[in-house]
């Protein structure tokens, strides 16, 4: 099995492990002696939730048996990450029960699973991506709120500073100039949060680098055909480039693997909308952006995920980032099928039509089309400053 190397992690981690039988505990004991992470164990679930109370520092990862008395893992996983929501989930499993690890992914919010008896040296070598995977998400959080309170203290700022616009109507352009420069300071850390985070989910996949940029870049498009307001055009261009954010939480086998996904592998993918509005809903944006981001993958008549929303229940800017996303995968090229080409994919959207895409998101995608044609769907990224729409400072 060839799996990445990960960096070497920075933390000493703590490490949960529950399973009814003392083999498996002690088999984790010995896997696990020359690393430098401190071990917990729990015999039952219940046990194990007491250990997660009243611990004194955060458990990154968590490891859970299926089958056990008191409680099983799916019951245990989703009392368990409301205790610590960002520990990294890996479920074991003593037999083949595709149901219950779907349950156990809905239900447990799991990460990862194990059928018994696993290889020792790939379930080392997932637990130690998953403790990186686990620094990443504790980085992206502690970036996050940095910005969040530089963000509320440049707002503080800006409202100190307009008063006294108000207040000095003498000193009024003087002022005006040090609002706007402000203003560009906020713009200019919300675009950086933007584009840090859209490049942690391309270097888990390097098979769709640029996949967000392009797909901004073509919902900006259709945006301007719409001809919609210069913020809303905004808000799609934030939504879009963080759209597939939640894939952080994938495991890159799944993301790169070169065939059709199984059942379960593709209910893992669908958990990524529901993790990114996680991520998304704690930063304070001046648009809906947990929100658009959540509905990207819903259908008009309810067979898309992860709430099955239908029509009007869907955000206009979530259509358009649908339509813009099916464009650019199906021309580009991916590990399992070549590119498709944009005609096929104005195909596609043409047929479902008022079935899985908005009728005027089509239609303007079809006026693009016949004005411009393929090329309007496959600019490089450096057409990005092109769609991009202005800042709010100059609106």
């Amino acid at each position: 099995m060839n799996v990445p190397q990960t960096e070497p992690l920075k933390h000493r981690h703590s490490i949960l492990i529950v399973d009814d039988e003392e083999s498996i505990l002690n088999a984790f004991r010995r896997i696990l002696a020359d690393e430098d992470y401190e071990i917990h164990t729990a015999s039952d679930g219940q046990e194990g939730l007491n250990k997660l109370r009243v611990a004194q520092k955060p458990f990154s990862l968590i490891i859970s048996d299926q089958r056990m008395p008191v409680m099983n893992g799916v019951q245990f996983f989703a009392a368990a990450k409301d205790i610590f929501p960002d520990a990294v989930r890996i479920l074991l499993t003593g037999y083949a029960d595709t149901d219950a690890i779907i349950d156990a992914i809905n239900k447990g919010g799991i990460h990862l699973y194990f059928t018994k008896p696993w290889r020792e040296e790939e379930l080392l070598v997932q637990i130690k991506q998953s403790l990186y995977k686990n620094e990443l998400l504790m980085e992206n959080k502690r970036l996050i709120e940095l910005i969040k309170r530089q963000n509320d203290e440049l707002l503080n700022l800006n409202k100190t500073l307009e008063e006294k616009v108000r207040q000095k109507t003498s000193d009024l352009m003087a002022k005006a100039e040090e609002l706007k420069a402000s203003y560009e300071k906020v713009q200019i850390i919300l675009d950086g949060t933007v584009k840090t985070m859209s490049k942690i989910v391309e270097t888990r996949d390097p098979y769709t680098s640029g996949h967000e940029v392009m797909v901004a870049v073509i919902s900006c498009k259709i945006a301007k055909e719409m001809k919609l307001p210069l913020e809303q055009i905004e808000a799609i261009h934030i939504a879009a480039t963080l759209h597939d954010i939640g894939k952080i939480s994938v495991p890159s086998e799944i993301l790169t693997k070169p065939g059709r996904l199984t059942e379960l592998e593709m209910e893992i993918i669908k958990t990524h909308c529901r993790v990114a509005y996680d991520i998304l809903k704690t930063i304070n944006f001046p648009y809906p952006i947990a929100d658009i981001v959540l509905q990207h993958h819903e259908r008009i008549d309810g067979s898309g995920y992860p709430q099955g929303l239908k029509g009007d229940k869907i955000l206009l800017e979530a259509h358009i980032i649908a339509a813009a996303d099916v464009i650019e995968a199906m021309a580009s090229h991916r590990p399992y099928r070549p590119a498709q080409g944009v005609e096929i994919a104005m195909e596609e959207i043409v047929k479902n039509k008022a079935k899985l895409y908005d009728s005027n998101v089509v239609d303007a995608c079809m006026r693009i089309y016949k004005a411009e044609g393929e090329r309007a769907f496959l600019q490089g990224a450096n057409s990005m400053f092109e769609a991009k729409p202005p800042s709010m400072s100059e609106m």
